[in-house]
């Protein structure tokens, strides 16, 4: 599939497998793609994901096309439908206040143990990932994020909870925001969501830095709560709502 041009987003880096997980490259390769398209909106919210297409498009099998599909449905990008198959999660105001409130819960946790527990080597990936976004953001200081600030942006907040030591809770971190960019960046392409936070950047580095661990927790929740206060007040009401519910209240 190909890439559209100015697209906001850029792959993200593999994500590490969970204790016990057998993850076999080509159904991991494929849920990273159709996750892709799902995140930039090629595949818009509600719509069905047609097997023999998305087959032909990667050319493989079913089998590694289910389990691809059946990972994203688990991570909340898909939703399986009896006799109806595969179609992309909607996207609502409820939908993107439950994404923020376990991601309120999961990834200021994760920054205080990272910043606790955090080695050298965290400390070295943090410090480079922050000095890339830095260069990113200086490149246009004004102008919508380009997908390299997105790749530095993304890196950046990953290498701040690598530290924390514990491979599941940064796996549910990853996903939570991944779920949350979905809005991020399809209302940013759409030039409604604009957001300048270097300064709130430059603050969780500064805490990491000097390993204060409850500045950086309290850092890493006003920071997700202020993206999400502006995502929500730019979602209309009833957006992404079910064809089926908005017959059901005409119909009330």
């Amino acid at each position: 599939m190909a890439t559209p041009r100015n697209s906001l987003m850029v792959d993200p880096p593999p994500r590490e497998a969970l204790p016990g997980d057998e993850q076999d490259p080509l159904s991991d390769r494929l849920a990273r793609q159709i996750r892709l398209g799902i995140l930039r909106g090629d595949s818009p919210a509600g719509s069905r994901l047609n097997l023999d297409e998305l087959k032909g498009r990667y050319n493989v099998s079913l089998s590694p096309l289910r389990e691809a599909l059946s990972r994203l449905a688990a991570e909340g990008f898909v939703h399986f439908e009896a006799k109806r198959g595969f179609r992309v999660t909607e996207m609502s105001r409820s939908n993107l206040a439950e994404i923020f409130t376990i991601r309120r819960l999961c990834e200021p946790l994760a920054v205080r143990e990272a910043v606790v527990h955090g080695d050298e080597e965290w400390e070295e990936r943090v410090a480079a990932a922050y000095h890339t976004l830095g260069k990113r953001s200086a490149e246009k200081p004004h102008a919508a994020p380009s997908p390299e600030w997105e790749n530095a942006h993304r890196k950046f907040h990953l290498a701040v909870l690598s530290g924390c030591g514990m491979p599941m809770l940064l796996h549910f971190c990853s996903t939570l925001m991944d779920l949350q960019d979905r809005y991020r960046l399809q209302l940013s392409r759409a030039g409604t969501y604009v957001r300048q936070a270097g300064s709130e950047h430059a603050a969780l580095f500064d805490a990491c830095t000097k390993r204060d661990a409850a500045k950086a927790e309290k850092l890493a929740t006003q920071h997700i709560d202020a993206t999400y206060q502006q995502l929500a007040a730019l979602m209309p009401a009833a957006a992404g709502t079910p064809a089926k519910q908005r017959k059901r209240r005409l119909a009330a």
